[in-house]
């Protein structure tokens, strides 16, 4: 059976210093314990509003940089 990984921290590290949960969370109007639950894998479903919501928001603090899409948040592990 499939498994599904969340791999936004990864993101954020690569993104850089300047990049933090909380300001993810305050940029896509998303609860930080959420954002939280995410980065630590410790999430059971996500909202694809939110989904979208976190997906503009590194976008817009990602200054330009290669685009960010699901697949820097969720990947699927057989």
């Amino acid at each position: 059976m499939g498994k599904i990984k969340f791999t936004l921290g990864e993101t954020i590290e690569k993104m850089g210093d300047n990049i933090t949960k909380n300001k993810i969370a305050v940029e896509s109007k998303v609860r930080p314990a959420t954002i939280a639950s995410l980065v630590n894998g410790d999430a059971r479903r996500i909202e694809l509003d939110t989904l979208i919501n976190i997906l503009d928001a590194l976008n817009n603090l990602n200054d330009g940089n290669e685009k960010i899409g699901i697949h820097n948040i969720i990947d699927y592990e057989k």
